[in-house]
């Protein structure tokens, strides 16, 4: 980049900066949301960053739906970069600048993916603010979803590195976006990539680069995308209903929303008819009247619009869900694991992204109208910062971070709670360290919905949510629940099983219980004397691939122990008893592995070509 092109992104960034400053320069205050930072994201970072402050690595998360995988999780955002300030700095403010930053990458991206299609400078900064500023993006922050933000700020970056021939940046593009915490956008992108290259001359040279790249991210990024496929496959959303996989279509009267967002009213001005959530996916495509405008004169006189204006169609037809034409490929293999169809007007996002840019392409080739380009910069910024200025506006944490001292007493106990469904925020007990068969996770192993089915005796959880009531019931004695949160307070009773008991050969519990040292989430130490007839130990644990047991330190067998749990047979006549039960995600070394020697490659290779350079 020259010193000018220095000078726009630092405006850029000074625009971006100049938004969010009633937030990041006030201490104790980060973004106000209408959903899931404190619900979800502040919980889990919480869970991250307190393993890793520990020394160790957090593969399972025990406090929440009888225990779920946590590594495996790709919101957990483990292997991020940018995690790692979830270790320096208090977890809510580094979700604050998390959200910052992709902001400000995302801008940088569309700037030099802008210029290297040879846009003037204005142009660029025209196509940088509407992107980094769009409510597509923006909106993520007022929802609370860090990861979605993430995700898209590597969009332009992708499509940087495909288009300058290089699939080994693709590659780590690639690989980043998957590691930054919403595969969904990832996949969604890749589509637009190849959909686009579908009508462009050198359609076989892109497909194949484009392969070459997603090759080698499955290669960098295996230590993340095998734990989760495997969480995936095992998960609520495998053979889920189609209800399930139809939420969040877009309905044909929200397309007007791309051309004004207020159309139908907003969360924030009472206006909104429908769920808060449904408006932050629904009403996101739109860049602005001058962007648009771009865009529309991109159609009529710029160059290459088929690709674009493909994406534009392919993206409404498919972010209408079931409401639209294309509704039986919501039932298509891997279109079945995913959610929230209107997601993919990305495709329609992306689409008028690259038709403003061949507007601008147009505009700037002439004299007489070169002057327009270099006002748009200031319209746009301007126009979509007092857009996004009511969706930025700064909270004060503690509202929600705030500990109880009442439930801070059930912190750490070798025992579960159930909180009551009417509260908002069951996660909250990962932050506590105390263990609730309750939770909000966006795929969870299935055997909790069943566990939840016995435990209430109907259906009892839904795609996200576990919503038990019932703390008296046998399932939930069993899974160990000993106390219960309502809004009113804590309630405790006694007659809940330890999270450890011994079996008999027909899978009755004995009187006598063992001792259960629980050293850290992923390692629970079971001893003491075998009594009569005890032929297994049940652990009150969810059932898991990567779960191994070792009795006087030679492998055990594990078996299932009602809908969700699993149990250790133990060894006849052994009169004490030595167990372990451990926890890392299936062949973990071995993918881990993997990842290591093709990022050794990957930067020998990119050191080979700078030398060369």
């Amino acid at each position: 980049m020259t010193r000018r092109d220095l000078i726009v992104v630092g405006a850029l960034a000074a625009c971006v900066l100049a938004l969010t400053a009633w937030v990041w320069a006030r201490p104790g205050h980060a973004f106000f949301n209408h959903g899931d930072l404190y619900a979800y994201h502040w919980p889990l970072r919480h869970h991250t960053a307190a393993a890793l402050i520990e020394g160790r690595l957090p593969f399972w998360n025990p406090y929440i739906m009888l225990g779920v995988p946590h590594a495996a999780n790709p919101q957990a955002a483990l292997l991020y970069p940018a995690s790692i300030m979830g270790f320096l700095l208090p977890v809510v403010t580094a979700l604050v600048w998390d959200q910052i930053l992709h902001l400000l990458w995302a801008g940088l991206g569309a700037y030099l993916l802008a210029r290297s299609a040879r846009l003037p400078r204005a142009g660029a900064a025209a196509l940088a603010t509407a992107y980094a500023l769009s409510p597509f993006l923006v909106y993520r922050v007022t929802a609370g979803i860090p990861t979605l933000l993430a995700a898209l700020s590597w969009a332009p970056w992708a499509w940087l590195a495909w288009l300058s021939g290089s699939a080994l940046l693709l590659a780590a593009v690639f690989a980043l976006q998957f590691f930054s915490g919403h595969p969904q956008f990832l996949v969604v992108n890749a589509a637009a990539m190849g959909l686009w290259a579908a009508v462009r001359p050198a359609r076989l040279a892109l497909w194949t680069r484009l392969a070459a790249g997603a090759g080698g991210a499955l290669a960098l990024a295996a230590v993340q995308w095998l734990p989760t496929l495997e969480l995936l496959r095992g998960s609520n959303r495998s053979g889920w209903p189609e209800v399930f996989r139809a939420a969040y279509s877009l309905r044909p009267r929200d397309l007007l929303l791309w051309l004004s967002p207020g159309a139908f009213g907003t969360p924030l001005n009472g206006g909104w008819d429908d769920a808060i959530s449904v408006f932050y996916e629904s009403g996101g495509v739109w860049l602005g009247a001058g962007a648009l405008a771009l865009a529309a004169g991109g159609l009529l006189r710029g160059r290459g619009r088929l690709g674009p204006a493909l994406l534009v169609v392919f993206g409404a037809l498919l972010a209408l869900g079931a409401n639209g034409p294309l509704a039986p490929l919501l039932n298509a293999p891997g279109f079945s694991y995913l959610r929230t169809p209107s997601r993919w007007s990305f495709l329609s996002l992306w689409g008028l992204w690259l038709l403003a840019g061949a507007g601008a392409r147009a505009l700037g080739s002439s004299k007489k109208t070169a002057w327009a380009l270099s006002l748009l910069p200031l319209v746009i910024a301007a126009e979509l910062m007092i857009w996004d200025a009511g969706f930025l506006r700064a909270a004060v944490s503690s509202r929600f971070t705030k500990a109880s001292p009442a439930v801070a007493g059930l912190s750490g106990r070798p025992t579960r709670v159930l909180t009551a469904p009417s509260l908002a925020n069951p996660n909250k007990a990962v932050v506590y360290r105390m263990r609730n068969v309750n939770g909000y996770e966006a795929f969870y192993p299935a055997s909790a919905a069943l566990w939840a089915a016995e435990a209430e005796g109907e259906p009892a959880a839904d795609p996200s949510w576990v919503l038990v009531s019932r703390w008296d019931s046998p399932a939930a004695a069993r899974a160990g629940v000993s106390a219960r949160l309502t809004p009113a307070g804590v309630e405790e009773r006694t007659g809940a099983w330890p999270l450890a008991t011994f079996l008999d050969a027909n899978g009755n519990r004995l009187a006598s219980d063992p001792a259960l040292l629980i050293e850290r989430p992923e390692r629970w130490r079971v001893s003491g004397p075998v009594p009569a007839g005890a032929a297994a130990v049940a652990l009150a644990e969810t059932r898991w691939p990567g779960w191994r047991a070792s009795l006087d330190g030679r492998a055990a067998p594990l078996r299932a122990w009602g809908p969700a749990f699993q149990a250790a047979a133990l060894s006849p006549g052994a009169p004490d008893l030595e167990l372990r039960f451990d926890f890392s995600p299936s062949l973990w070394f071995w993918w881990a592995a993997l990842s290591a020697a093709a990022w050794g490659v990957w930067f020998s290779a990119i050191g080979r070509r700078a030398e060369a350079a």
